[in-house]
Formats: structure tokens, C-alpha cells, sequence
């Protein structure tokens, strides 16, 4: 019996952790970006958002309500942009969501800056 060929593989396409994109060459040509819409002041969703600006934030560590999942996932209907990662916390049984704003996308970012957040 004949021993197979060694196949050796070999990517056609740039390997993701090692391509960088850049700047687009025309960014007049890009369209407008639109910003985040801001909650109505004195809802649950705006001091969850005023709290997600000051520091990230996680469900054990946000003491103003018991829905921060549904107040981040309102915001996000809005338009913004969150970091999410898995934490553990000694007393929780499992891992929780940590939640952070996402400086880097841009309608995040021009709402931000609208308010002079940023």
C-alpha cells in the first residue's frame, strides 16, 4: 500500500490577525455617518448609559437596577456600540457580561462628541 502525498496547505487569503486595513484613500466618498440617538433624560436606558460612559459596567457592580442586559440592549436599538466580555465574580454562580462603550465606532463616536462626551 502506497503512503499518501503530504498535502500541505496553504492560505489564499490574507491571515486575519495579521492583516491591517487602511485608511480609506477617498473618505469623502464614504457615507455620512449617522450618530447614536440619546435616551430620553431621566430613563432607565440614559443612567445606564451615563454609567456605562463613566467605567465599564457589569450586573453585580450596577447597583441603579436588575435589567442592565435589557438597558444596554435598548441602547443598542439606538445605535450604540458595546464591548462585551464574559467575566467571573466571586458570590455569581456563573459568568456575567461586562459591558463598555465602543469609542471606535463611529456613530458611537459622533454622538459623543456631539455632547462633548469624548
Amino acid at each position: 500500500m502506497k503512503t499518501p502525498a503530504p498535502t500541505e496547505v496553504k492560505a489564499s487569503a490574507l491571515e486575519q490577525r495579521h492583516f491591517n486595513p487602511i485608511a480609506d484613500l477617498f473618505p469623502e466618498s464614504l457615507p455620512p455617518v449617522t450618530p447614536a440617538r440619546w435616551p430620553t433624560r431621566g430613563t432607565r436606558a440614559d443612567e445606564a448609559l451615563q454609567a456605562l460612559i463613566s467605567a465599564p459596567q457589569n450586573q453585580a457592580d450596577y447597583w441603579q437596577g436588575w435589567r442592565l442586559a435589557a438597558y444596554v440592549k435598548e441602547l443598542e436599538y439606538d445605535g450604540w456600540a458595546f464591548i462585551k466580555r464574559d467575566i467571573s465574580r466571586p458570590g455569581c454562580r456563573r459568568s456575567i457580561t461586562e459591558y463598555r462603550i465602543d469609542w471606535a465606532d463611529p456613530s458611537t463616536s459622533a454622538a459623543l462628541k456631539s455632547r462633548g462626551a469624548a
